[in-house]
């Protein structure tokens, strides 16, 4: 590989996606540089394990000149040429303050507009039909307002539309009637930005993966959740891409400008086979981790969009794809299953005997997005690090 790569860098904490992250750039050679932004320092030894420069900064302090001064100061240090993040409000407060920052620094991040315009479900929901992605009925709801659903639409999946507005906070709830969306809409707090609701559907959900570059370079990859639990996704498998549907996500990307990487979220109707957008996220995010040990490298994609030409195809166009997941959620969903505190929700949602085999035997066999004997350092200090975490006083 080329020794004239950019540096790149990823700023905030340890979790899932960065560990990807500096797991593949790692792997491939590349220099990378790990800007923690936390409190407390990382745990001695994990930086080491990690095998990549780590560099503390503390807490994100965005509105503080001096903070932003130290990582304008570190980022000249470590000779960071691209820096990215898996928040969209970093990812914004890095496009607002992109003056502070080194000449010739590249952020890859949404920019605020695009953020802007895919905060809300609601406002996502009209730009996916007007892409000619298939949608599903969509209400909206807002502190004290009637929640009036046709009763023939029940049951009703509700999200926040916000998330970082909605209060109390939740993933996702199902309520099964009229009155139960009353309480839910009721309990709202009065600053709330309010919720979505939409027919609740059973089946797995299928994620479009994709990267983009500026002079319209694009790829997809596309996976089937088929065990999901408590808002989440425990397994995921590749299947074969359909072309109008893959066709509608990249006319959405185009149609907001997206450059870098994101990800589609659809439910599909196991009786049907119909699959109906639901969100999308213009980010590296809670699937990075998962699709890099299935086989795609989106940490590698989201460098290729920066660099004419881009890098050699065949990681990122034409990768071995596998069934992947997270163990640790399985685990979680097995306990649940046994115990029979499944939702409608999850999936599949029926047959707790036949859950708990499928569960049992990804956990026995399957690829874990942290857990891999080819990553056993970086999987030890993670391991390390979410133990330092819980140990802190709260």
């Amino acid at each position: 590989m080329p020794q004239d790569l950019p540096c790149i860098a990823i700023l905030g904490r340890l979790g899932t996606p960065q560990l990807a992250c500096l797991r593949s750039w790692r792997r491939h050679g590349l220099r990378c540089v790990f800007l923690h932004a936390a409190e407390r320092p990382l745990p001695p030894g994990v930086p080491a394990l990690l095998g990549v420069r780590c560099v503390h900064l503390g807490p994100l302090r965005f509105d503080d000149p001096a903070w932003r001064a130290q990582l304008a100061q570190v980022m000249a240090q470590e000779a960071v040429d691209v820096l990215t993040c898996v928040s969209e409000p970093i990812g914004a407060a890095l496009w607002q303050h992109r003056d502070a920052w080194p000449a010739g620094l590249r952020i890859a991040a949404a920019r605020p507009q695009q953020v802007d315009a895919l905060a809300s479900k609601w406002r996502q929901h009209a730009l996916a039909r007007a892409a000619g992605l298939d949608v599903l009925p969509m209400w909206q709801f807002g502190p004290r307002q009637r929640a009036d659903v046709p009763a023939a639409h029940f049951p009703l999946v509700l999200r926040p539309d916000v998330a970082r507005r909605t209060a109390p906070a939740f993933k996702v709830e199902v309520v099964h009637d009229a009155a139960a969306l009353q309480r839910l809409v009721d309990g709202l707090r009065p600053y709330s930005q309010g919720v979505v609701a939409q027919p609740l559907v059973q089946g797995p959900n299928l994620l479009v993966h994709g990267w983009r570059a500026a002079d319209g370079r694009a790829g997809h990859v596309v996976f089937r959740v088929d065990l999901k639990h408590g808002g989440l996704g425990v397994r995921l498998v590749p299947v074969a891409p359909d072309p109008a549907l893959v066709a509608g996500c990249a006319r959405m990307a185009e149609t907001l400008g997206l450059t870098g990487v994101y990800h589609f979220d659809f439910i599909e109707d196991t009786r049907t086979g119909r699959a109906s957008f639901l969100d999308l996220n213009p980010r590296l995010g809670g699937t990075t981790g998962k699709v890099l040990s299935a086989g795609y490298d989106e940490p590698l994609a989201l460098l290729a969009t920066l660099l004419p030409g881009g890098l050699p195809g065949a990681p990122v166009l034409a990768p071995r794809l596998h069934q992947a997941g997270g163990k640790h959620q399985a685990l979680q969903a097995l306990l649940a299953t046994l115990r029979g505190r499944r939702t409608p929700a999850d999936f599949p949602s029926t047959g707790r005997a036949r859950v708990a085999a499928q569960l049992l035997r990804y956990l026995l066999t399957g690829r874990d997005e942290v857990f891999r004997a080819a990553a056993w350092r970086s999987a030890l200090a993670f391991m390390l690090y979410q133990l330092a975490r819980r140990r802190v006083p709260r």
